[in-house]
């Protein structure tokens, strides 16, 4: 349970990453008529209050491993990291 866990958080920090390299990278390399949905959307599903599915299915394998469950994946994996404050179960 706990590997698949660590692949599902490694697997959403891919995706974290590649939609924010892909938001700024996309306009110089597409038109603009490809690059302005597809970064909007970008932009939408990151700053919207909907939860993201792979944040949902973390939280179903935490409470799986009696850990406690996070509200939002960038919010707790990364502005924490930044902060310098220690992770929680």
């Amino acid at each position: 349970m706990k590997i698949a866990w660590m692949a599902l958080v490694i697997f959403h920090m891919c995706v974290v990453f590649g939609n924010a390299v892909a938001f700024f990278i996309l306009p110089l390399l597409k038109p603009w008529y490809v690059a302005l949905p597809v970064c909007s959307f970008i932009f939408f599903v990151t700053f919207s209050r909907q939860q993201c599915p792979l944040t949902v299915l973390e939280n179903k394998l935490r409470k799986k491993m009696k850990k406690k469950e996070i509200r939002g994946f960038i919010g707790h994996y990364v502005w924490r990291a930044i902060k310098n404050k220690p992770f929680r179960s």
